[in-house]
């Protein structure tokens, strides 16, 4: 009787597990389908706005955008006043096409219309992107970014809300820490290396306590927010191990931090400096990446990268292509105090690129 009991019990208790995770997919799809139809909705509003000004040559475009929201305002509510129709202008000025269910859909600049072309021109020769198929973006999202000019700064953000699911208030989070610019692609003139420049971050901002420390206690501290730490990282990163053990010719060395890129395959060294870092520091990142490259990788996976968090880096000491000096800040800095670290990271980066060009 008692079995029958608990065997009755287990199957309610998967049927009710079956019954959340329906609603819990169905709920996801409505919010994704409501996010799709009010971007739409603002990407339409901004084409129509948009070619109502170019069909009746306005001079005033402003005026007719104030004017127009005032009438949507009065009779639609706040979505719809003079400044969010400013929003969908530049939404769908950014975006000609909104391809957010098409894969098969591209931007041609050819077929483009004249106010289209110069505002790919205005963006210093890059590429006018294509609206993709995002899961995870909202109009609250969108609104945050179009404050910004650079296309390139804005499909970054529209990227890490997509790959790292950020709230809006995450969203807000990153654009004060100056994810952007601490994006080691971001900072150099030189093309990029290799693919975790993408996202790597330089400097490193840690969310942890500021006080004195040991590296051991610096450490134990990352690995507290190993989630956050990875995020600084990149994208699709995995924990493989703590105090990675290396034996080779009777001596053992100790890895602080292992970690594994799932998207390009390699593994990520990192080795905690408290001070600057020397010469001999360099050497033994090297060695464990070269180990880690001869005996640990499989034949699928690309080279081992190796990154020194330090708390001061030296534009003298100079590193192998796929070995970083990543400075580490405890805490996100205030905002003129960020981007001078960041601006001083270039020098050293072009520094530091500059001797291995005339090497």
């Amino acid at each position: 009787m008692t079995n029958t009991i608990i065997d009755k019990k287990e199957i309610l208790e998967r049927d009710v597990e079956v019954l959340v995770n329906k609603a819990d997919v169905l709920i996801n799809n409505t919010i994704r389908k409501i996010n799709y139809e009010i971007i739409n909705m603002y990407w339409n509003l901004g084409k129509m706005v948009s070619e109502y000004k170019k069909d009746n040559n306005s001079k005033y475009g402003d005026a007719v955008v104030k004017r127009f929201g005032e009438e949507l305002y009065a009779k639609y509510g706040a979505g719809f006043n003079s400044r969010n129709i400013h929003r969908a202008i530049k939404f769908y000025e950014l975006y000609p096409i909104l391809n957010a269910r098409s894969k098969s859909k591209k931007v041609n600049v050819r077929d483009q219309s004249h106010e289209q072309k110069v505002t790919a021109r205005s963006q210093s020769n890059q590429k006018i992107p294509t609206w993709r198929k995002f899961q995870n973006i909202t109009w609250s999202h969108i609104r945050e970014l179009l404050k910004f000019k650079d296309v390139s700064m804005i499909n970054y953000y529209l990227n890490e809300v997509e790959n790292k699911r950020l709230s809006h208030r995450d969203l807000i989070t990153e654009i004060k820490s100056k994810s952007f610019e601490r994006t080691i692609a971001n900072q150099s003139e030189k093309p990029v290396k290799n693919s975790i420049e993408k996202t790597l971050k330089d400097p490193m901002i840690l969310n942890i306590e500021n006080k004195k420390r040991t590296e051991k206690q610096l450490e134990d501290e990352i690995f507290i927010n190993i989630v956050n730490f990875m995020k600084e990282i990149g994208n699709n990163i995995t924990f493989y191990n703590r105090q990675y053990k290396i034996n080779y010719n009777g001596l053992l060395y100790k890895v602080d931090f292992v970690l594994y890129n799932k998207e390009h395959k390699n593994f990520i060294l990192i080795d905690i400096k408290m001070n600057k870092v020397s010469r001999k520091d360099i050497s033994q990142m090297q060695f464990y990446k070269d180990f880690f490259d001869k005996y640990i990788i499989e034949k699928t996976d690309s080279n081992t990268i190796g990154i020194i968090l330090c708390e001061t880096k030296d534009v003298r000491v100079e590193t192998d292509k796929d070995i970083y000096q990543i400075k580490y800040l405890n805490e996100i800095p205030k905002e003129k105090e960020l981007l001078k670290i960041i601006n001083e990271n270039k020098v050293i980066l072009l520094k530091t690129e500059d001797l291995k060009l005339n090497k």
